[in-house]
């Protein structure tokens, strides 16, 4: 400068002092001017010096604050386009659509919203209710709240008008002066919700219609709760006066004592391997009135982890048509009765002809006797099955249980079956000790029945299979063979009085075999199911449980 002449000024240069004893970092602003004499020789140098640090200290402040400002609102507007609910800013008193996200966008596909006025864009509601909500929501600033009002509205500018369903948030939006100069709307369309319900409640109304006439009764248990959730039915089904709050041990008590433990294990192995149930039984309804055979169908319902939440189902009361079966297993029990002596008779006269017939030479006689020999036995056997049911259903059938060896009983079967049926291929897989406690005859009878249907069942030469295996605390029984197989309508009623599949006609029978074998494995307090695909054979099981 000294030789040039040439003043100097540096702005806001950033210096480290010591000020107060303490270093600090300040801003100053300085000039050197060079002051010279005639002959314009520098003789002197002038300097100027101005501190800015705060000046530097509040633009840094400001420009901070800048950009706060613009992420808060960048933020705030990706909020607004990833809401899950349409939202739109409406700004000034002509009401301008500023913003738009996508979800309200959806709500006019064809129409363009952003920079036009609410009625420019939307004109149909200008004699609308809802427009007169906006202008009130402008002038005083109380929010609005509409949940399922009618807005019929246009999807495109020259689309039909559609009574369309919404709920909606109005809130003005102050400025800085805290003055209202916009509105703020968040909106969700309930059409399609709405729409639903009524099918909904359209159906629901059919199914209580049907539930009313079929004189069904509903219930719902809670897991972890002693209370029944009962519809009337079910309440007027068990005698439960009005008001009262029926909880599951007061119900569990009204099952007679035969039959409670049977259905309360029913009901927890269902919910145990996510099965339906169905189970009945008798009871002794609360208000003492007459005694009820109901049947109780249902099945648990569980969470997303596989635990159970609660059990519903349906009540049904099958007391008249119990006690008219009873009537009538009576009266069969009464005949069947009567029968055998004259049927007893007739087998012994049989049995001396057969005799005499064996010392002539008169073929045609002797093979007449056998056959008559042979249809006497199976009505024999039919009235004794006819008997077995009538005393099944009376109670009066006797299970004489003692423990014995499945292994063995499956042996002594096997000699008896190979020697009376030549006609078809049987193979006894071998079993291990197998010890249960049960009626050892009524196990050989059920044991027998379902080999003697496999044959039936099942083309000469066929392949019959039997097997008896230790699974967890039960004992397995088997029988599978490769004949004609049964539908799905059929396997849920094979184990009912008198059911007989439906396109089986070429087989003799009354459908109560399986029926008996059924009952004799329930008061054992066992399973019984089969397992059976059309034209591909069937396994029919029971189950028993193990002697430990």
């Amino acid at each position: 400068m000294v030789e040039t002449g040439r003043d100097y000024q540096a702005s806001e240069i950033e210096l480290m002092l010591i000020r107060h004893g303490r270093e600090e970092t300040i801003f100053v602003t300085f000039v050197y001017a060079a002051i010279k004499i005639k002959a314009g020789k520098v003789t002197k140098i002038a300097v100027w010096v101005l501190e800015n640090t705060r000046q530097v200290a509040e633009r840094e402040s400001k420009e901070l604050t800048r950009v706060a400002f613009q992420q808060e609102r960048d933020r705030l507007k990706s909020f607004f386009m990833q809401a899950p609910v349409g939202i739109c800013i409406l700004g000034g008193e002509a009401l301008t659509f500023e913003l738009v996200n996508p979800l309200y966008q959806q709500l006019f596909p064809g129409r363009d919203l952003i920079g036009k006025p609410l009625l420019d864009a939307v004109p149909e509601i200008r004699d609308q209710p809802i427009w007169e909500i906006l202008q009130q929501v402008y002038q005083t600033g109380k929010t609005f709240e509409g949940n399922s009002l009618l807005i019929p509205l246009s999807r495109t500018d020259d689309g039909p008008v559609e009574d369309r369903y919404f709920n909606f948030i109005y809130t003005a939006r102050t400025g800085l002066n805290d003055e209202i100069d916009g509105i703020m709307v968040f909106v969700f369309e309930i059409t399609e919700i709405l729409a639903g319900q009524k099918e909904l409640q359209k159906a629901q109304d059919i199914l209580n219609l049907a539930i009313e006439a079929s004189e069904l009764g509903i219930w719902r248990a809670d897991f972890g709760s002693d209370q029944l959730h009962i519809s009337d039915q079910t309440r007027a089904i068990h005698g439960v006066p009005a008001g009262k709050q029926l909880t599951l041990t007061e119900s569990s008590a009204m099952i007679r004592e035969e039959f409670r433990e049977r259905v309360m294990k029913g009901i927890a192995y269902a919910v145990e391997h996510k099965q339906d149930f169905c189970e009945e039984y008798w009871i002794d309804p609360m208000d003492g009135s007459k005694s009820r055979w109901l049947r109780s169908n249902g099945k648990a319902y569980y969470n997303e982890n596989g635990e159970p939440l609660y059990i519903s189902g349906t009540i049904a009361d099958l007391t008249e048509q119990k006690e008219d079966d009873i009537r009538k297993s009576d009266f069969i029990g009464m005949v069947s009765h009567e029968l055998k002596t004259p049927l007893t008779s007739l087998t012994s006269y049989l049995q001396v002809l057969q005799s005499k017939a064996t010392q002539s030479s008169d073929s045609f006689t002797r093979g007449a006797l056998d056959q008559s020999v042979k249809q006497v036995k199976k009505m024999t056997t039919m009235i004794n099955s006819f008997l077995n049911i009538s005393r099944l259903e009376s109670g009066k059938i006797h299970i004489d249980r003692q423990t014995f060896d499945m292994a063995i009983l499956v042996k002594e079967t096997e000699a008896e079956t190979v020697v009376m049926n030549n006609s078809h291929t049987f193979i006894f897989h071998p079993v291990e000790r197998t010890m249960v406690n049960a009626d050892r005859d009524k196990i050989g009878q059920i044991i027998s029945n379902f080999i003697s249907n496999a044959v039936k069942y099942s083309k000469p030469g066929s392949t019959i299979q039997i097997a008896c295996v230790s699974e967890g605390n039960e004992a397995r029984f088997s029988v599978s063979d490769e004949g004609m197989g049964i539908s799905p309508e059929d396997t849920g009623r094979l184990f009912e009085r008198y059911y007989r599949v439906k396109n089986n006609t070429s087989i003799s029978g009354f459908g109560i075999g399986l029926y008996l074998c059924a009952e004799i494995i329930m008061r054992h307090e066992g399973r019984i199911w089969v397992e059976s695909e059309a034209g591909k054979g069937s396994v029919f099981y029971f189950s028993l449980s193990l002697e430990r």
